[in-house]
């Protein structure tokens, strides 16, 4: 794996890739819209996922005709998920990851599009801020993912060129905003998609790009 010799800081998304967070967003979401009405399925779940709570809203409005207030209704769901942040475990391999690039001197940044009061809520209840840089939210960017916005403001705000840095990444949106910011991308796929062989280096877990890392130094 030649491309870690390369690698002089981490970009990781959060949800569905450092914190198993995808079950607690499908129960809260999936309440929501059955408060008015409807039925959100896995699959609609899987096609908002990593491009933020205001997208999902957008499609719910689009496709079932329902009133939402996308700030309102946002802030409303953030709050419900946040309260739940303590019990989203840690995926496999993230603590392993984090204290390895830590080890190395990386410089690390969570590039998320959730908003950044409920990005500080998880990683503080998980007790990993420690290991970041800096945190960049899909507040702090035009375009959320899949435009290469958000990698290429947290490249800048760990001071590493963009070609430099590892995005790592669960979901198609965020591998597609990686590849096109220039970065080398990593995904660990939550649900299967050609896609993610074609634009990224696919892992089955993040302990493997800590054997990784492991290895190079070795």
């Amino acid at each position: 794996m030649g491309e870690i010799e390369r690698v002089q800081g981490l970009l990781f998304d959060l949800d569905g890739l450092l914190v198993d967070s995808e079950p607690t967003w499908f129960e809260v979401e999936g309440a929501f819209l059955g408060r008015l009405g409807h039925e959100w399925t896995r699959a609609d779940a899987e096609a908002c996922m990593g491009q933020g709570t205001p997208n999902t809203l957008r499609v719910w409005r689009e496709r079932f005709g329902v009133e939402v207030d996308i700030e309102r209704d946002t802030e409303t769901i953030l709050d419900e998920v946040a309260s739940r942040a303590g019990r989203m475990p840690l995926k496999e391999g993230a603590l392993e990851l984090l204290d390895t690039a830590w080890g190395r001197g990386l410089p690390m940044a969570v590039a998320s599009s959730s908003r950044r009061r409920l990005i500080q809520a998880v990683v503080s209840a998980k007790g990993i801020d420690r290991y970041f840089r800096a945190i960049v939210s899909g507040q702090d960017v035009q375009r959320g993912k899949p435009a290469p916005d958000i990698f290429l403001r947290a490249a800048s705000a760990i001071g590493v060129p963009i070609e430099a840095c590892l995005v790592l990444e669960d979901a198609l949106a965020g591998v597609r905003a990686g590849a096109e910011a220039g970065a080398w991308v990593v995904s660990v796929p939550s649900v299967q998609h050609p896609e993610f062989a074609r634009l990224s280096t696919v892992a089955t877990s993040l302990r493997d790009v800590a054997g990784w890392f492991g290895a190079a130094r070795g």
